[in-house]
């Protein structure tokens, strides 16, 4: 799917029977097929990426406040493998947001690190969109040194939803 400037934001959103959720989430990053009531956030530019670094462990992002899947079962979740060396590679991550309202929100990965113990943002987009659920893949493919934690937000007041890799290592 080819993603287009915002001012064709609602004719290219895409729709996907409810049955094929499941799939959806653990193959958003190739699929752009959507659940009924879900969207897929579209932006001007593609999300190129170094495909150099890919994750093949999936973890789960919690739900927290608005940044949560329509069962509220997750807020997203990404793909991820240690390294020879120590690290961690972090592949692509995927991020759902419920809109109640149509608002603008800036959705951020932000990495936590021995190096960046305050976080460092790695990936981020800001989508304008009506009310509804919406998802975003972020093909981070970096490794990181040190690694504490992944976290996803929509400008923090929306929440923040975090993965734990546990204390700094390397």
């Amino acid at each position: 799917m080819s993603r287009v400037p915002g001012t064709r934001l609602a004719a290219r959103l895409r729709r996907l029977p409810g049955r094929w959720l499941a799939a959806a989430l653990i193959a958003a990053a190739a699929l752009a097929l959507l659940v009924p009531g879900v969207s897929y956030a579209t932006a001007g530019q593609s999300d190129a990426a170094d495909t150099g670094c890919l994750g093949v462990t999936p973890a789960t992002f919690p739900a927290m406040g608005f940044i949560t899947n329509p069962n509220r079962h997750q807020a997203g979740h990404l793909w991820w493998r240690r390294t020879s060396d120590g690290g961690v590679c972090i592949g692509t991550v995927v991020e759902w947001v419920q809109y109640n309202a149509p608002m603008t929100k800036t959705w951020e990965v932000t990495v936590y690190t021995a190096a960046h113990p305050n976080g460092l943002t790695v990936k981020q987009r800001t989508f304008a969109l009506n009310q509804g659920w919406y998802f975003w893949s972020f093909g981070v493919h970096q490794v990181f040194s040190g690694l504490t934690s992944v976290c996803i937000t929509a400008s923090d007041s929306f929440g923040v939803s975090c993965i734990d890799f546990g204390p700094a290592q390397g």
